[in-house]
């Protein structure tokens, strides 16, 4: 479809007319839009040797986020196409714990904030262009900036912090439809790692719809993020849940 073999004023022509030369993209195969993400949290945390649950001994509730992204989406072959996008992902909550968390004694009722803000940079080609299907493979860059904080809520001396930060190479998949007739866009992409002891899912499901040169989206996010000693620092933890947002095309 980006990649089609046709002049591309016949795309141009196409893509006004809401054809589906481009999936978001628009005459020149930009796009950009934003999201507000409800997730909610599950999952552990090694910190000196023990084991914390983020739900049960952090007490981290739902909480909302906004997700950006940048895209351009071209039609030269070889060339890959580009996609930057930003989330922000953060969780607070209070709850008890039952073993020391560094300086913080055991049994004390803590403020907790999980922090895993990520910065994804994903190179992607087209191999076989067709009619009202996507089908996108490529590489992304997940750059990760992480802080888990645990603090006595009797005593704020007692308050413990660990930071992380670092990329990681992922693969891309992406399947997008478009749905002849119709301005409706069904997408599910897949970004994907499993090196040594770490592993990262990051799954998308989108259904869209397109106007002129805008739409509009909902779908389901699934983060999974599984490392081990990441900077210092073992998680194995994931946050899920629906989304709504818009986008602009070019």
């Amino acid at each position: 479809m980006r990649r089609s073999l046709v002049p591309i004023t016949v795309a141009a022509g196409l893509a006004m007319a809401g054809g589906p030369v481009h999936a978001t993209g628009g005459i020149l195969g930009l796009s950009a839009g934003a999201n507000l993400w409800y997730h909610q949290p599950s999952g552990t945390q090694e910190f000196a040797g023990e084991s914390f649950d983020i739900d049960d001994d952090f007490g981290l509730n739902n909480d909302r986020d906004g997700h950006i992204w940048l895209q351009w989406d071209h039609f030269v072959p070889v060339i890959p196409s580009v996609r930057l996008e930003r989330t922000g992902l953060s969780e607070d909550g209070t709850g008890e714990i039952n073993l020391a968390y560094g300086d913080v004694v055991a049994g004390a009722e803590v403020k907790s904030v999980v922090d895993l803000e990520q910065t994804d940079l994903t190179l992607y080609w087209t191999p076989i262009p067709m009619p009202f299907v996507d089908f996108d493979i490529g590489i992304t860059g997940k750059h990760i900036d992480g802080e888990i904080t645990v603090e006595n809520r009797a005593d704020e001396a007692q308050r413990e912090s660990v930071t992380f930060s670092g990329t990681l190479p992922m693969l891309f998949g992406r399947v997008g439809i478009d749905i002849p007739g119709t301005r409706i866009r069904s997408e599910l992409s897949i970004k994907s790692l499993d090196v040594g002891d770490h592993s990262i899912r990051d799954t998308q499901f989108m259904v869209a719809y397109k106007w002129w040169y805008a739409g509009a989206m909902v779908g389901y996010r699934d983060i999974s993020v599984d490392l081990d000693d990441f900077d210092d620092v073992t998680v194995d933890i994931s946050f899920n849940g629906p989304f709504a947002g818009f986008f602009l095309r070019f």
